[in-house]
């Protein structure tokens, strides 16, 4: 007997999950999340939003409650304590990385969604999948027994060890690091100057990074204690041993929120969609924390996926739409596994070679061509997709004739048409809106831009396109083929 019968099931409420919820109720979707644990944990694994996915949270109206319980820090870069990376060289209106645990911003997701519309049940654990070509049946195992619910798609954000992926029998290609991490929240007695502080020693790396509420987040990599297995027991003396012998200080933590030593993989699925099944978030990719880009990947992931969902549920999406979510978001988790591997060995090796690059990048880091390509990379501004010019490329921020921002216009979720005129292009006003700049868009830009409602170009030229390449039907033709 189905119990449950929503047009959308996601699975998992982490950061990815949540955000998906939020986009799909907010564009009127029907859509249930179904959470395994029965509260959230303190542990935090995440800590960093960057300034990318603090644009598409702004897009619709939802990252001032992250700034609230946040805190603005400028990155130090690694091998040079005592300078910061200068996220004031980026075109954005977000020019830092937000310090906040993962547990606050699935705080204010959670609500973000439940608003929209969505609803959210915590211990409820999927045990049982079938698909056929209308739906997707899962049996649900929860307080009240098992049930069963369908839907029409079903949207695996449940981690790296996923059920769902599992269930859809999809590999999860990748290795395993041999050595372990430490990492935790805590308080510091006698916090570095600045605050964000950190260096790579022939002993290792360790940094820490300031929460709102005075805590710290500490991540150390210990030459000699790496090899411990990741179940040995964390005092926290061995953090402060650790941390002293590296950073050079006492730092002198105390009152720990919580304590972790593990070790990381580098693991991709090799398919996002299994018919009416997609993955995203964790579920589709993992990699070691270098960076901070995980939590970053997973909300580009749900911005992407969502409105190409909603296309195909509305009945108006274009041939082949949904399944360009994994041929756009595939190679952008390849590019970003590859780059944190990169960016652990940099951190942790002992070579020669490593440490010579090291006093290298220490010496660059001085100059601002050099600044703004790492920061680039970490920010996520330039992440792009296939297309030639401003195709694919992301729509930075801009003022709109008539007081208000660009990003203002994407608050529900349609393609926004730039440049043409600010008139209802009827019969697309439930899906394109139009707007006039009070500023160009950036140098090379043609004059009339059609952006996606995540906030990437679809089409650039001199005309106004043929919007149902991209947008589908007009209205007046899906409800007559209806």
């Amino acid at each position: 007997m189905i119990t449950l019968s929503p047009r959308v099931i996601v699975v998992g409420a982490g950061p990815t999950g949540l955000a998906l919820a939020a986009e799909l109720a907010g564009a009127g979707i029907d859509v249930h999340v179904l959470e395994k644990r029965s509260h959230k944990a303190a542990l935090s694994r995440a800590f960093t939003m960057e300034p990318r996915t603090m644009e598409l949270l702004d897009m619709r109206g939802r990252v001032d409650a992250l700034l609230e319980h946040g805190r603005p820090c400028q990155h130090p870069p690694v091998g040079d304590e005592n300078g910061y990376l200068d996220y004031g060289l980026l075109d954005t209106r977000f020019a830092f990385s937000l310090i906040i645990p993962q547990h606050r911003t699935e705080s204010v997701l959670q609500e973000a969604a439940a608003e929209a519309g969505a609803v959210i049940r915590f211990g409820v654990e999927v045990v049982g999948l079938r698909q056929d070509e209308l739906g997707v049946d899962l049996d649900l195992l929860g307080p009240g027994g098992v049930e069963t619910a369908r839907a029409d798609y079903v949207i695996g954000c449940d981690g790296v060890n996923s059920t769902i992926r599992s269930l859809v029998r999809v590999e999860f290609d990748g290795w395993n690091y041999e050595d372990s991490v430490i990492m935790g929240d805590c308080r510091l007695r006698n916090p570095p100057v600045p605050n964000a502080y950190a260096r790579i020693t022939r002993r290792g790396m360790a940094a820490v990074f300031p929460f709102q509420d005075d805590t710290y987040r500490v991540i150390v990599f210990d030459h000699e204690r790496m090899k411990l297995p990741a179940d040995t027991p964390l005092p926290l003396e061995e953090v402060r041993e650790s941390c002293a012998a590296i950073l050079g200080m006492d730092v002198e933590p105390y009152d720990p929120v919580w304590l972790s030593r593990f070790r990381s993989s580098q693991r991709h699925a090799k398919k996002y969609r299994v018919g009416r099944v997609l993955l995203a978030g964790d579920a589709a990719h993992t990699h070691i924390p270098s960076g901070g880009q995980g939590l970053q990947t997973g909300i580009q992931d749900a911005f992407n996926l969502a409105w190409k969902l909603r296309a195909e549920i509305e009945g108006w999406a274009p041939e082949g739409l949904l399944d360009s979510y994994e041929a756009e978001r595939y190679p952008i988790a390849a590019e970003t596994l590859r780059k944190t591997d990169i960016s652990f060995r940099f951190e942790t090796s002992t070579s020669f070679v490593a440490r010579t690059i090291r006093w290298v990048v220490q010496k660059l880091v001085r100059f601002d061509w050099f600044q703004r390509a790492n920061l680039e990379h970490l920010s996520g501004l330039t992440l792009r997709y296939p297309g030639r010019g401003w195709v694919g490329r992301r729509v930075p921020d801009r003022p709109v004739t008539g007081g208000t921002r660009l990003y203002e216009h994407f608050r529900d979720g349609k393609f926004v048409l730039i440049g043409h005129s600010d008139a209802p292009l009827v019969p697309w006003a439930d899906r394109v809106t139009s707007v006039v700049l009070a500023e160009p868009l950036g140098r090379g830009c043609p004059p009339v831009v059609l952006v996606r409602p995540d906030g990437y170009v679809a089409w650039a030229g001199h005309e106004v396109p043929a919007l149902n390449q991209w947008c589908g039907e007009p209205r007046e033709h899906v409800w007559r083929e209806a």
